[in-house]
């Protein structure tokens, strides 16, 4: 063999080394990055923990409240079902991917707060079935409801709410009733019933209230920062309804109470404006075919 062949030969085997190593190289990357990817989408997926009372106390964090170990944290979605009437009560600030309450059952779902902060992207009141026990999810306990992607209230369904903040999207097919608290909406599609707050209701986002739909006034302040487009019925109280732009239908109703309705941009009405007894003042533009 002469000297050249063996470089050659040398060479050769330095590539072929080299070629197997870099394949054997991207195969465990390959490896890895679809290990990553399944233990992304696992994290994502979280766990669903079903809730059984089955613990000493009413405790979120207690094991035997849930139907498998451990609780629902970050990730995780907690799921209250059948006919039944039960409380859970937050024994520290929680953060969770989704909660379902009424799921396959008419039932009285009560989470209390007390004073703790209970945060999840997505929280669904469902009307269940025909029972004994109403179909309603109470939030109390002087704590905060922090919903911050979607929130969705069933026909028939009630949730109750006192400090919370609905920072997505809400769809509310039932009844939504704010009660002592500051209570703060995205945006809103109601083809339901909402009674705002007694202290301050406030609406960030477009609001769109359907045929058959309902907002009503109270003592505290209602306040509507973007459009309004009304198929239904807007009702003040005793406190004050701050506008910006509405669009008012035709056969649908603004009114007030004994409180003010104040219309801060322009309003295109083609239904019913009214004062009632309270103040009525417009602040820009009117566009009106109906009756003011």
């Amino acid at each position: 063999m002469l000297f050249g062949d063996t470089v050659k030969t040398s060479a050769l085997f330095q590539n072929t080394i080299s070629s197997f190593f870099l394949k054997r190289a991207r195969t465990v990357k390959y490896c890895a990055v679809f290990a990553v990817y399944v233990l992304c989408a696992i994290g994502a997926w979280g766990t669903e923990y079903t809730w059984t009372g089955g613990g000493t106390d009413s405790n979120w964090t207690t094991e035997n409240n849930w139907d498998i170990s451990g609780y629902p944290g970050t990730g995780d979605t907690a799921i209250f079902t059948g006919n039944t009437e039960v409380t859970a009560v937050l024994d520290g600030n929680i953060t969770i991917s989704t909660i379902k309450t009424g799921t396959e059952g008419a039932s009285k779902v009560t989470i209390d707060t007390d004073g703790h902060s209970l945060t999840t992207t997505n929280f669904t009141v469902n009307a269940g079935a025909t029972g004994s026990y109403n179909t309603t999810t109470v939030i109390t306990g002087n704590g905060t409801l922090t919903v911050s992607g979607t929130a969705t209230v069933s026909s028939g369904a009630e949730m109750n709410v006192n400090a919370a903040n609905f920072s997505g999207t809400v769809t509310n097919n039932g009844t939504i009733t704010c009660g002592d608290g500051a209570v703060t909406f995205g945006e809103t599609t109601n083809s339901g019933g909402i009674t705002c707050s007694t202290t301050t209701t406030v609406f960030n986002d477009a609001v769109t209230v359907s045929a058959g739909g309902t907002i009503k006034g109270s003592t505290g302040t209602a306040e509507f920062k973007s459009t309004v487009t009304n198929n239904g019925t807007i009702t003040g109280g005793s406190g004050k309804i701050t506008f910006a732009q509405v669009t008012n239908n035709t056969a649908h109703k603004i009114s007030g109470g004994d409180g003010e309705l104040l219309f801060s941009e322009s309003v295109t009405n083609n239904g019913e404006i009214s004062g009632t007894t309270g103040i009525l003042t417009f602040s820009n533009d009117v566009t009106n075919s109906g009756t003011i």
